[in-house]
């Protein structure tokens, strides 16, 4: 018999040089190790420009392993290229057919790189209206800086501080300390600590090397990790027990001084997912204007009664119409594309993993669930993505795709940078990530800010972006206390290009996910918007998804359903899921791949731009993707496909 497996294979939609190359299907399960040779068509023949091997997680336990992924170099060149697999079976595998070395017979992939793939851009041929364009600041934008009076910042739990430090309370601590420094920083300050040094800091702090404990971020098996690069000049440190805090605050002041230190960062505290604490109102509104009622708490079901189909109530999949302004996913359904071959990672609060829904789906990984803080938010998240299109319950947008979920939640503060080292040892290029987590400013609490305000994650997005991944960052849900000094109003988002608490780190080449409203696409007032950089919105109210039990509430958690998931935190997996359907047909169809930048520019060009505040043109959150119309753009801009039609030729 054949093997079941089905090989995805692409290069960026400009080629630079790099095939990528993994496979899926339940076979996969069989498969000891993947040798890939790639060549390249010649006048004397093909010849071999690089080649691979690379061994299954069925046979080396590791998850990175999955799809047995390599990656493939050749010069930057047209041509036409070949990739060759040869299958290698596990030990006891004896029902499938194989050659005369023992290897399975799989069709050579082919690939034809024309001169104007070298340098196109993904929209080069596309008119923009002004307002589906983004507005980067230039340097004349910035103001001027005397570099060399520049003070070395200091920053907070959560950002910069306005202040060096925050005040705290007689008795209180200060948070674990986050120390970044430049390239050999951290060598350099322990051989200044030792007490016959010389230094300038031994002169002020003699036996400060014998009070202080710093811990790298990374564990030494970790250093060496080329993947995990971003996150290496990071140390932890401790407040001593006996030192008091202006002692502490000296200190620091001390080290921030050092030309070798970056910055100074507390380690954030988790926040709460708080998906609807802001969102009260906005929910209350959708449901007089679209007509869905709350049943909270609905106990007239029988438990042994079955679930019903709850799918026709996932408007958000629907083309946007009168009632309710959907992203036009069910007409890419209609043409198969459901997510097949495509990878998205998640991070979230926890999951109930055994919900009737996603029990026993072989697509959803789970790398980190504990310590599984909040599952109801989590499970709201993957039902949107992945639930099963079982013919009850929910049907995932992406629910062929596979689903990698990664838990925000930590015990303590080195936890709490174990997301961004997963994601960083797993996300390969055209993955799409998505992190659904909030952050604050240690001086302004009550208000929700993206992650990527945290230098860390910015550091790690910014490594993910550069590798080719699309990441997305829940963009928060504003404040929820008002204040006249800090700018800030209960129930409102804040803007993220002015707000002085909001620490901008520069470009990341990361999209933001405001929530807007389901009903006519205007953005939710809760919901931090501005971003400098790349936006994009989806629903954040009336959301129909699992868990949550205001839809159905059975005496378990793994029944549950709700249709009012909502704030920022329904809308990033809502993009998340339609960006890996255009994701996996870019990959299927033109076997190609869309970095960050490139899947913005699209969705801009085809989205829809509704979400403008009043009397203002201008797209404080980018736009609304629509599904089926990036896939129509797509088709136009390389040629044929499924949605292609020979009129829109460019």
């Amino acid at each position: 018999m054949n093997l079941d497996v089905h090989f995805v294979y692409y290069r960026n939609f400009r080629f630079d040089g790099k095939f990528h190359v993994r496979c899926i299907g339940a076979g996969l399960e069989k498969v000891k190790s993947i040798r890939y040779e790639l060549e390249k068509s010649g006048p004397d023949g093909p010849r071999q420009v690089d080649a691979m091997s690379v061994y299954s997680q069925a046979q080396s336990g590791v998850l990175s392993d999955h799809g047995c992924p390599a990656l493939l170099r050749c010069d930057v060149a047209a041509g036409t290229y070949t990739i060759k697999p040869r299958v290698t079976l596990r030990e006891g595998v004896a029902d499938v057919t194989v050659d005369g070395s023992g290897a399975v017979v799989v069709a050579a992939l082919q690939v034809v790189i024309d001169e104007g793939e070298l340098s196109r851009g993904i929209l080069d041929t596309v008119p923009l209206p002004g307002t589906a364009s983004r507005r980067r600041r230039s340097v004349a934008d910035e103001p001027a800086i005397d570099l060399a009076g520049e003070a070395p910042r200091v920053v907070d739990p959560y950002a910069e501080t306005l202040e060096p430090f925050p005040d705290l309370p007689p008795g209180t601590s200060y948070p674990t300390l986050l120390v970044k420094f430049v390239e050999g920083g951290f060598d350099r300050l322990l051989a200044e600590l030792e007490p016959g040094s010389g230094s300038r800091l031994v002169g002020l702090w003699p036996t400060l090397k014998s009070v202080i404990e710093l811990q790298p971020l990374l564990a030494p098996q970790e250093r060496n990790d080329d993947k995990l690069q971003a996150l290496r000049n990071y140390c932890y440190l401790k407040q001593p027990a006996s030192m008091l805090n202006d002692t502490y605050v000296a200190l620091l002041k001390t080290l921030a001084a050092l030309e070798y230190v970056e910055s100074l960062q507390f380690v954030p505290a988790d926040v709460d997912s708080a998906e609807l604490l802001l969102a009260g109102a906005a929910v209350a509104l959708a449901t007089l204007i679209t007509g869905v009622a709350v049943v909270a708490g609905n106990r007239a079901f029988d438990d042994a009664q079955p679930t019903p189909d709850f799918e026709p109530l996932q408007h958000y999949l629907d083309e946007p119409g009168p009632r309710y302004r959907g992203m036009n996913i069910r007409k890419a359904w209609d043409k198969q594309v459901n997510g097949k071959g495509a990878r998205v990672h998640f991070s979230d609060g926890g999951l109930f993993p055994n919900h009737e829904d996603l029990k026993g789906n072989p697509k959803l990984k789970i790398v980190t669930l504990q310590p599984n803080g909040d599952p109801r938010h989590g499970t709201k998240s993957v039902g949107v993505l992945l639930a099963t299109p079982n013919g009850f319950g929910m049907t995932g947008i992406c629910h062929a795709a596979e689903l990698y979920l990664y838990n925000n939640y930590a015990k303590d503060e080195s936890g709490r940078h174990q997301t961004p080292k997963d994601l960083l040892r797993h996300v390969e290029p055209g993955d799409i990530v998505a992190i659904n987590r909030q952050s604050a400013h240690l001086d302004a609490l009550g208000v929700f800010l993206p992650s990527i305000h945290e230098q860390a994650w910015w550091d790690a997005a910014k490594a993910l972006t550069e590798r080719g991944a699309v990441v997305l960052f829940a963009a928060g849900n504003g404040s929820n206390e008002t204040d006249a000094i800090k700018g800030v109003t209960r129930g409102y988002g804040v803007n993220l290009s002015q707000w002085r608490y909001f620490r901008e780190h520069g470009e990341a080449d990361a999209i933001l996910v405001g929530a807007s409203q389901s009903w006519d696409g205007k953005p939710h007032q809760y919901s931090n918007f501005s971003y400098p950089y790349r936006m994009l919105n989806s629903w954040g109210d009336s959301v129909a998804t699992l868990s949550g039990g205001d839809l159905q509430d059975k005496s378990a958690d793994e029944r549950d359903y709700s249709r009012n998931y909502g704030g920022t935190s329904s809308a990033t997996p809502l993009v998340a899921g339609a960006l890996s359907l255009i994701q996996s047909y870019a990959m299927e169809q033109h076997h190609v791949y869309l970095n960050a930048d490139q899947m913005h520019l699209l969705v801009m060009a085809s989205g829809h731009k509704e979400a403008i505040l009043p009397h203002s043109d201008v797209l404080p959150m980018g736009a609304r993707p629509d599904v089926q119309r990036a896939l129509q753009l797509l088709d136009r801009i390389l040629g044929g496909g499924r949605f292609h039609a020979p009129r829109d030729e460019l």
